[in-house]
């Protein structure tokens, strides 16, 4: 299999903390990889790494091959990465389907003033987000909310929202951070199935950051674990929740029972 991503040596100070220190990681085409670890390993920096919302301050990082370590976010994203965040981030004054429309803009080939000016090219295209946001949200079983504003939607629906509005970019690589926060366990189980999917019936690549450690052993065909910025461990998820370095690191038994739940 040939790499989507791959991290080389990625390091990111803030000050005289060392966030992330000289962390290898990758993603192979096809693939769902988990990024775990404790509270305050870095994760959290290390995607925003990968993203592109923070520069790295030693490292490479390849995407499909091209160098892109110093890449802005926006660049990225038009090459095909996407993501959803552990905080949600919708529009709340936009209707269901506006938020998926709005998230297709920085693809479109026509400028604001077109819009404006409501030319011809302007709303073809927009139509054309339109029915492809309508298509995400019947693949989602959201239809029926499109035109209702977010804040009318559970937190799960709304996390499927944000999911679907990543999907508008048509991306190859998937960016989940933190997918299940806050979900009921029927939910959970809806979203395993949901993201199994998005890599079998789309080809999308997925790099999950997730604490819920039934969606990792489910659905990641490898983890990594940092804590205190470094990379600790790596391999499938049922070895490497039993390494006796990732126990300590989660402090013990209490880590033990969760990751056996």
């Amino acid at each position: 299999m040939s790499k989507i991503i791959e991290a080389k040596g990625i390091t990111k100070r803030f000050g005289g903390v060392v966030a992330v220190n000289a962390v290898d990681l990758s993603v192979e085409k096809g693939q769902i990889v988990g990024l775990i670890g404790p509270n305050g390993s870095g994760k959290s920096t290390m995607v925003n790494l990968v993203t592109g919302e923070l520069l790295a301050d030693e490292g490479g990082l390849l995407f499909n091959g091209h160098d892109i370590s110093r890449m802005p976010l926006y660049k990225r994203a038009r090459l095909g990465m996407a993501r959803s965040f552990q905080m949600l981030r919708l529009f709340h004054s936009l209707s269901v389907e506006e938020n998926l429309v709005l998230a297709s803009h920085m693809r479109m080939t026509t400028s604001v003033v077109d819009s404006l000016f409501g030319r011809a090219a302007a709303r073809e295209e927009t139509e054309r987000a339109r029915a492809k946001a309508r298509e995400l949200l019947a693949w989602f079983d959201l239809q029926e909310f499109a035109e209702r504003p977010v804040t009318a939607m559970s937190i799960g629906q709304q996390r499927m929202v944000e999911i679907a509005r990543g999907l508008m970019s048509e991306p190859t690589l998937l960016v989940l951070d933190e997918p299940a926060a806050g979900l009921s366990p029927p939910n959970v189980d809806k979203l395993i199935v949901l993201i199994r999917r998005l890599r079998d019936e789309f080809g999308i690549s997925i790099l999950l950051v997730e604490h819920v450690m039934r969606v990792v052993r489910d659905l990641c065909d490898r983890v990594v674990v940092l804590d205190s910025g470094q990379k600790i461990a790596e391999g499938v998820p049922d070895v490497v929740v039993k390494d006796p370095v990732v126990v300590e690191a989660y402090i013990g038994s209490g880590w033990k029972r969760r990751a056996q739940a």
